[in-house]
């Protein structure tokens, strides 16, 4: 029927590029001849290279603010994915090859823990997946902002809409509750 596989986040040829990058970088700012911020200071003796490191940090927070949601997303997959990996000793995956690549599909599951069927499909899905949550969980300190990393979809309840009546309620004609 399906395959078998162990869920990963990016596909090795994503991984390969992002190592050939760092090399790339590492190995151009190691070489004195070809280390782009001596030449530019050489070439421009009025920026010091404290200029250059302010320019550079500046980009890197712009960078980061930009892309936050998307890192959090990241970063909190690599969380769970080890925290899991901690108390699952091996997670099967059946019918992988039956999701398809691109366009709209809804994830059901039926375990009785809302959260962990969550962390599941989180960590072992390879598309980016956006949840729904109570609206009572989103509005919580710790979870609401987990969820706004994971991308999750607050949702209004017609349970978290619940006030207590007033009255009674006869039971028997004779019994009143309150």
């Amino acid at each position: 029927m399906g395959t078998e596989r162990k869920g990963t986040m990016m596909n090795e040829l994503d991984y390969t590029k992002a190592q050939l990058l760092f090399f790339y970088i590492i190995i151009l700012l190691s070489v004195d001849l070809i280390n782009p911020v001596k030449i530019f200071v050489h070439v421009f003796p009025a920026i010091y290279p404290w200029h250059i490191a302010a320019l550079s940090g500046a980009c890197w927070i712009y960078t980061f603010i930009v892309n936050m949601r998307p890192l959090l997303y990241y970063a909190s997959k690599i969380f769970f994915h080890s925290i899991l990996s901690i108390f699952f000793n091996d997670i099967q995956i059946v019918g992988l090859s039956n999701i398809p690549a691109y366009g709209p599909v809804i994830f059901t599951s039926n375990h009785a823990n809302q959260f962990m069927d969550g962390l599941m499909i989180l960590c072992t899905c390879q598309r980016t997946i956006s949840y729904l949550i109570a609206e009572k969980s989103w509005n919580r300190p710790i979870i609401g902002h987990l969820a706004w990393a994971l991308g999750a979809v607050p949702v209004k309840r017609a349970q978290d809409n619940v006030s207590k009546g007033t009255g009674k309620v006869m039971v028997n004609s004779e019994e009143v509750c309150e």
